[in-house]
């Protein structure tokens, strides 16, 4: 892979099949910004090649044979060494630089091949590729793909992390009367070519609303940061310089307006209805900003040389709140954040044993649809009679507790589901600036057995992966035997009986409380 935006939906699938129970290798070449770091901290293996060697490119090679930092048979020949006698069941491909000669050679090492493709420019032997691109049809790979080839095409399978899914609802809510006053500029971790400077070069000659502030994102790695730096502290606009962000999800939700490129950023924006201004920061991304214009989904800037004339020129009419409204709604109809689920679900269809051999497990937000379900879960007696709350509660009761919490960005409300089918409840709230959280849940009464342990599994690697929560902490009536030993199980340890008495009109029993570390989680699994 290459790329910022390669190497993060690579990761975001690797930590679903994670969660399903699967292991993760990946194998990157030691060049700048290999994310290596980032890899391991989410738990998954890492091998990074050594420099290639200089042998010139095959009079066949793929255009961009010269971003590989090898010849392709020597890092054919370094991959199959990473892979020795492990055999895996899928080896995943995202590199512009690798076709179908790499795959072949490859093939003998391997059970089955996934390519990771955004140009249709090159053959591939491959039994699954992916194209999350506005605009591609399976025609695209007519000739490029051997015949049984899965193609998966379009930004419905787009490879996002779960936080943005979690986060939709609350990013679209926000938009239903929108106002412009923070901007989000973000051009990738490297920014080779500094469109970060120059957008805010331009901004300094736009009129922005008075409340406008800005907010823009780069990699420690990026050549210009320290020059982007001192344009934010001479800007005519509040203006902040984050660097490594973690919780993007966060930050497009509470953003206004992103000015970005059309690269794989894009289906993020879209999956929060984050109205943008493109730019096409590589020749690569030009197809992808003319589609997403026309389908309503951002405003085409241009290209690096066109952002000082058309950014100031054009700005004014293009984030009237009329138009901010119509770009969210638009932005939000191409993808809803579920691509992960689809495209594992389409690997099992190919023989991935993880997903074949036992259930696809995960989490997702609570919607209004769900409440009769999840309200009758709570109120059964297997149920309630372990809460801190045990009447009855009304459906009224229920709505109000929904629509109150729906509107409180620390509170995570989540289903989750075994093969699509809801079959328990969890919940989160996070709080203060150590990213704690508490957590709650309950499993469908009747569920099958081994169902509890399944969201408990599910529960924490969200917490950890996509929350980023650093500690967790959950409390059971001391007479909840089941949930205490839960907690033992998943891992979380005692911190206290009691901390606290719980009293209501039912019960007067001690609490016993728990807490669970992401670092003893992430050395768990």
């Amino acid at each position: 892979m290459i790329g910022s935006g390669h190497i993060m939906r690579c990761l975001a699938l690797a930590d679903v099949l994670r969660n399903n129970g699967a292991q993760c290798h990946f194998i990157c070449r030691a060049l700048p910004g290999h994310f290596g770091e980032k890899i391991e901290g989410k738990g998954h293996r890492l091998t990074l090649l050594t420099s290639g060697d200089d042998e010139p490119a095959a009079a066949k090679a793929p255009t961009h044979a010269h971003w590989l930092g090898s010849s392709w048979r020597v890092d054919a020949e370094q991959t199959a060494a990473a892979l020795r006698d492990a055999r895996p069941e899928w080896l995943v491909v995202d590199h512009y630089a690798l076709d179908a000669v790499w795959e072949r050679e490859l093939r003998p090492h391997v059970v089955r091949i996934m390519a990771i493709d955004d140009l249709a420019d090159r053959n591939h032997d491959a039994d699954l590729l992916l194209d999350q691109n506005l605009g591609r049809e399976e025609r695209d790979y007519g000739d490029l793909v051997p015949q049984g080839c899965l193609l998966l095409i379009g930004p419905r399978y787009a490879l996002l992390r779960p936080e943005f899914a979690s986060l939709r609802d609350y990013s679209l809510t926000r938009r239903r009367n929108p106002s412009l006053r923070h901007i989000m500029i973000s051009f990738g971790g490297v920014d080779a070519v500094n469109a970060t400077g120059r957008v805010l070069t331009a901004l300094q000659l736009t009129e922005l609303p008075v409340e406008c502030y800005l907010t823009v994102v780069m990699g420690a790695q990026s050549s210009s940061l320290d020059t982007v730096c001192e344009q934010a502290t001479s800007s005519r606009w509040p203006c902040e310089v984050r660097v490594d962000v973690t919780a993007m999800a966060q930050l497009m939700a509470e953003s206004d307006l992103a000015i970005g490129a059309a690269g794989s950023t894009s289906w993020e924006r879209c999956c929060l209805g984050l109205p943008t201004l493109l730019i096409v920061a590589a020749d690569n991304q030009l197809s992808t900003a003319h589609n997403l214009e026309l389908a309503g989904g951002a405003r085409l800037i241009g290209a690096l040389d066109d952002i000082a004339r058309n950014l100031p020129a054009k700005f004014a009419s293009w984030t009237n709140p009329v138009s901010l409204a119509q770009m969210a709604t638009a932005a939000a109809n191409l993808c809803d954040g579920g691509g992960c689920a689809r495209v594992l679900d389409r690997m099992a269809l190919r023989g991935v044993s993880v997903a074949m051999e036992s259930p696809l497990y995960r989490i997702r937000p609570i919607s209004e649809s769900d409440l009769e379900e999840v309200l009758r879960w709570r109120n059964h007696p297997d149920v309630s009679k372990h809460m801190f709350t045990q009447h009855t509660i009304t459906p009224a009761e229920h709505k109000a507790w929904f629509d109150r919490n729906s509107q409180d960005r620390n509170r995570h409300m989540l289903v989750f589901e075994v093969d699509g089918r809801a079959s328990g409840f969890v919940q989160f709230k996070t709080s203060g600036p150590k990213n704690t959280a508490d957590w709650g849940f309950y499993i469908a009464p009747g569920a099958p057995p081994g169902t509890g342990r399944k969201l408990g599994q599910t529960a924490l690697a969200y917490a950890f992966d996509t929350l980023r929560v650093r500690k967790l902490y959950g409390r059971a009536l001391s007479s909840n035997g089941r949930s205490i030993a839960f907690h033992r199980a998943l891992g979380f340890t005692e911190e206290g009986l009691p901390r606290d008495m719980h009293d209501d009109s039912y019960l007067h029993e001690a609490v016993v409380c728990f807490g669970l570390l992401a670092a003893k989680w992430y050395k768990a699994h």
